[in-house]
């Protein structure tokens, strides 16, 4: 276990403690306080929820006219960091940076699938270790997964009311999937961009898992390959990808049901201006009840697959790499999502870039 995730571990043990304590209630820090808008009293907060990488609580307050209302709050904290030529700071902080700053925008393009984000602050009571929270508007949900006719039709309106500000892909600060890091450097084109995004993804598996030579030369000719090939289609013969803003991490785990209407809601987002297929990706992932083949054509009746279409299943089976790269990187030696990459993408070599015949690659991979 990292010293980062011992240290989230830590934190929310002494939090829940502390909530124990307390008969169930929190104190609320001053910066908190401070968020919450003009005119609310009578703040109280509770735990609520769970999360692996924070501490989530509910607020509770009376707004100027003293009608009950709620506020979501996200808690992490600082977290030492590896240097890398994109990453600076306290990633507690960059972190729920990136998550307010990408909810901001996808709330202003879909005000009915995104919960308004209030703020995002440094705790002013907690100092040591620092901490940072994020406070969003507080929604009730009921249980169930979402309704596959609601969600592709709201998700890909939310796709088609966004325009990049700088006419390419990533994003203007650092987002993360999760508590990991991904590479979202702003990019013209799309092939080079997701070439990119997929080599961090693989480079923190690698870092967590070790070299399987295996998947080092399957991967190897994915980016040198088929990554051109299959991707690259996209933006030949005169097409373009144009690029949308993507919640980039929607697992079943980051929508809810609202409990008085049944319309589907989308949270703890890792934000990035991406092709808009790329946000299927993660529901090609065995693991999300949202595979169901259902979700994905709900979504294609409203944002039609792009050319080549015919190709439009293998491209999400690819982008859904990234996702099972970063999900392995999460459990150390033992995620089962590194050795489905492994196939998903021996399976595409073989489909669009086989190796020849006779090769010694070829001859290796085909006794496995």
């Amino acid at each position: 276990m990292s010293i980062s995730t011992q240290l989230q571990l830590e934190l929310k043990e002494q939090l829940g403690a502390l909530t124990d304590s307390l008969g169930g209630s929190l104190p609320i820090d001053e910066a908190v306080l401070d968020a919450l808008p003009e005119g609310t009293r009578s703040a109280s907060a509770h735990k609520y929820g769970d999360s692996t990488w924070s501490f989530t609580a509910k607020i509770n307050v009376l707004d100027a006219e003293d009608r009950p209302t709620a506020f979501f709050l996200e808690s992490k904290s600082t977290q030492p960091t590896k240097s890398r030529p994109y990453v600076a700071g306290e990633q507690g902080g960059a972190q729920l940076k990136g998550e307010y700053t990408g909810m901001a925008a996808l709330h202003q393009a879909a005000p009915d699938l995104v919960p308004r984000p209030i703020a995002w602050e440094k705790a002013k009571t907690i100092v040591a270790p620092p901490r940072f929270f994020i406070l969003v508007e507080f929604k009730e949900f009921a249980p169930g997964f979402p309704d596959p006719v609601k969600l592709g039709a709201r998700l890909a309106a939310m796709h088609r009311n966004t325009e990049s500000p700088y006419a390419g892909f990533g994003f203007h600060i650092q987002t993360y999937d999760g508590a990991r890091i991904q590479d979202v450097t702003p990019q013209e084109k799309w092939t080079p961009f997701f070439s990119r995004l997929l080599a961090e993804a693989y480079r923190q598996d690698v870092e967590a898992n070790g070299v399987w030579p295996e998947l080092e030369v399957v991967y190897n000719r994915v980016q040198s390959r088929l990554i051109p090939r299959l991707i690259g289609a996209l933006e030949e013969d005169g097409r373009s990808v144009t690029p949308v803003l993507i919640h980039g991490d929607l697992w079943d785990g980051n929508i809810g049901n609202d409990a008085e209407t049944g319309n589907p809601w989308i949270f703890d987002c890792a934000t990035y201006y991406a092709h808009n297929e790329m946000e299927l990706g993660i529901w090609r992932a065995e693991r999300h009840q949202l595979k169901a083949k259902t979700y994905r054509l709900e979504y294609l009746k409203h944002y039609e697959a792009s050319e080549p279409q015919d190709e439009w299943e293998d491209r999400i089976l690819l982008y859904s790499a990234k996702t099972n790269f970063m999900f392995s990187v999460c459990f150390p030696g033992g995620a089962p999502s590194r050795k489905v990459v492994f196939n998903d993408m021996l399976y595409l070599i073989q489909k669009y870039v086989p190796w020849e015949e006779d090769s010694e690659v070829q001859s290796q991979l085909s006794q496995l």
